[in-house]
């Protein structure tokens, strides 16, 4: 014979598990403490200064060359 099943209770424990899933995946994006957060934050501005810090200027490259081509036009005569 078969097993009668709930309709409800399915659904209910259905919901229960998407609930589940839906905090484990909150747990791991928002669940970290306020030193790991300040501490990947440091870490973060550390390196964007680290990189603004070794980027060319193109403008002033820009107007190196202007100023080259100003002072020594190319002649093809």
């Amino acid at each position: 014979m078969t097993e009668i099943v709930n309709l409800r209770r399915v659904r209910k424990r259905l919901a229960r598990e998407k609930d589940a899933r839906k905090a484990e995946e909150n747990r791991a994006l928002f669940g970290r403490t306020l030193g790991e957060r300040l501490k990947s934050e440091a870490e973060s501005s550390r390196l964007t200064r680290e990189l603004d810090g070794a980027r060319l200027d193109s403008q002033q490259n820009a107007s190196d060359a202007s100023m080259k081509n100003s002072i020594c036009p190319d002649d093809d005569t």
